[in-house]
């Protein structure tokens, strides 16, 4: 299997075009303005180098706080440089766990960095759907 070597690193613009796309992938629950507006307000952290980013939301519940991770997009493995300080934020935050959803293909990346599978998510798409 050849390995993809890792670029000198991606412009900016870039790194926001593949958030893009992976927020088009991830629902579309939110847009890039929903980002920079949740990150000014200090809703998300957001952490970065030239190969990508990882965007991230404190999440307290009754019973626990977590981080979870809900955008990560760029060139691996570089953007896994990212993971140790994401990690070090979620501690120093008073998380117990860190949580993400994923396209399949992460599936063989996130064990490598101590990720376990622990549930499968399953969407009912409603559009269309009329039950009057």
């Amino acid at each position: 299997m050849m390995v993809k070597p890792v670029s000198e690193g991606l412009p900016s613009d870039e790194i926001v075009r593949r958030i893009e796309k992976a927020l088009v992938f991830g629902g579309g629950t939110h847009n890039w303005d929903d980002i920079k507006n949740g990150l000014i307000l200090g809703k998300y952290q957001i952490f970065w180098n030239q190969h990508g980013a990882c965007i991230t939301e404190i999440c307290d519940s009754p019973q626990v706080r977590y981080l979870h991770c809900f955008v990560v997009a760029g060139e691996l493995p570089g953007v896994m440089d990212l993971h140790e300080q994401v990690e070090n934020h979620a501690i120093t935050m008073g998380c117990k766990y860190m949580t993400t959803s994923a396209r399949m293909g992460w599936q063989k990346v996130l064990p490598k960095y101590g990720w376990k599978k622990t549930h499968v998510v399953f969407v009912r798409d409603l559009q269309g759907l009329n039950h009057e």
